[in-house]
């Protein structure tokens, strides 16, 4: 049994330089143990079904990106329950990917951060309902899908400020993108 998530990380990483049988019998034995089922990979991961149904049934080669999605998110699961505090995040990937803390101390207490990925407000409630079972003590969201999760948990739920720099900063990719497209005429 896995203490740490370095232990867990060997596993896979051991497993998956062996061969894709190796790798999808390590990671089938860590989902059992863990009671996670391919749902909820998909969902905390953000690596589709199907793409972990090929990965399990070893008719896929794993890809770069997707093993670090899988890795990072059982990982996570790894480090739950040794905090004073577990809160849950819900957020779409990429925004669960610029954050890097999994614990850390406010307030005097050590906090446990899990990850909950969500593309949709149906993702979201999912998520939100999953984490209240993990026995997460508070949710973080975005404040146009709070509303609709508060009505599922019984968790207490905050909302993420979004801060100027936060809106300049896709301002400018979004001014990158539409430049781009203009400069290849495609855009009308």
């Amino acid at each position: 049994m896995e203490t740490e998530g370095s232990d867990l990380y060997d596993a896979l990483m051991s497993a998956a330089m062996e061969s894709n049988e190796k790798f999808a019998e390590t990671l089938k034995a860590i989902m059992k143990r863990k009671g996670i089922t391919i749902r909820d990979l998909s969902i905390g991961s953000g690596v589709p079904v199907s793409t972990i149904n090929k990965m399990l049934s070893e008719e896929r080669d794993i890809r770069l990106s997707t093993f670090r999605e899988v890795i990072r998110y059982l990982v996570s699961k790894t480090v739950e329950g040794e905090g004073d505090i577990t809160v849950g995040v819900i957020a779409a990937r990429p925004s669960l990917n610029a954050f890097s803390k999994r614990q850390l101390y406010v307030k005097g207490k050590k906090v446990i951060v899990n990850e909950y990925s969500a593309n949709n407000l149906e993702d979201a409630i999912i998520s939100a309902i999953r984490a209240e079972r993990e026995r997460v003590q508070g949710l973080i969201c975005a404040s146009i899908v709070a509303a609709t999760v508060e009505k599922f948990v019984r968790v207490p739920i905050v909302t993420i400020k979004i801060e100027e720099s936060n809106i300049i900063e896709s301002i400018n990719i979004l001014i990158d993108k539409i430049l781009s497209a203009e400069e290849s005429g495609l855009h009308r």
